[in-house]
């Protein structure tokens, strides 16, 4: 079963970061997963909220404030702002990022832009319509599906998504073949999220993943869950 660092590996480095990217590719990660989400200047930056309330404590979206303004506001709480041209020129490791594209929607320069950026690039798409414009330059299993819904997955499939990414808590209400059966039979990744919310992931979890035949989870607690597969 395919581990993916959510945000890297964030319980031990700044998430979305250049060093934690890194640290979770060196201690063996699948995958590194960040996100990628658009100022109001229209620079691409690696961020994972819409807001940057949590990080900052200022109540604004990403969108509405520029490159510049984002990169202080995140300064003054020590935190750095990532943008996607930094990750392209120093993120060195050969492990696939896969890139949760969080943009209202893309065009054909963004895939290329993505294509031509040197990285072994995931593209995580949230929109049909994005699965079937990446998959001009893309393969199947560079295509991920991070599904607004758990009912979604024959359309997502149908354009071009080659893993399908369900939520641990969809789990009870829809079975992991049938989405394998789906056109191109595609790959199943979880989402690690308990039910207090934490994306932090278990040994508990992890067994019932590899039992009902998962083909990846994506979770927080990266270094706990390379300390799991060792003993499979």
């Amino acid at each position: 079963m395919k581990l993916i660092a959510h945000r890297g590996a964030s319980l031990q480095k700044q998430e979305n970061s250049i060093e934690s990217l890194t640290y979770a590719a060196q201690l063996g990660a699948y995958a590194v997963e960040c996100d990628i989400r658009q100022t109001k200047d229209e620079e691409y930056v690696i961020f994972h909220d819409d807001n940057l309330k949590r990080l900052t404590g200022i109540d604004a979206e990403v969108s509405d404030v520029t490159f510049l303004e984002m990169k202080d506001y995140l300064a003054r709480n020590g935190y750095k702002l990532l943008s996607f041209n930094d990750l392209a020129g120093n993120y060195k490791e050969k492990t696939p990022v896969l890139l949760h594209i969080k943009l209202p929607d893309i065009n054909p320069d963004f895939v290329h832009m993505l294509k031509n950026s040197g990285l072994n690039i995931i593209c995580g798409v949230q929109q049909p319509e994005a699965a079937r414009l990446c998959s001009s330059l893309f393969p199947r299993d560079r295509i991920l599906a991070f599904m607004p819904s758990k009912d979604d997955y024959k359309e997502f499939a149908q354009n071009g998504a080659g893993i399908i990414r369900l939520w641990e808590y969809w789990l009870a209400d829809i079975d992991i073949s049938d989405v394998k059966a789906a056109y191109g039979r595609p790959e199943v990744w979880i989402m690690s999220c308990d039910e207090k919310g934490s994306m932090n992931g278990s040994e508990t979890s992890l067994n019932y993943f590899k039992k009902i035949g998962a083909d990846g989870v994506l979770l927080n607690d990266i270094v706990m869950a390379i300390n799991w597969i060792k003993f499979q």
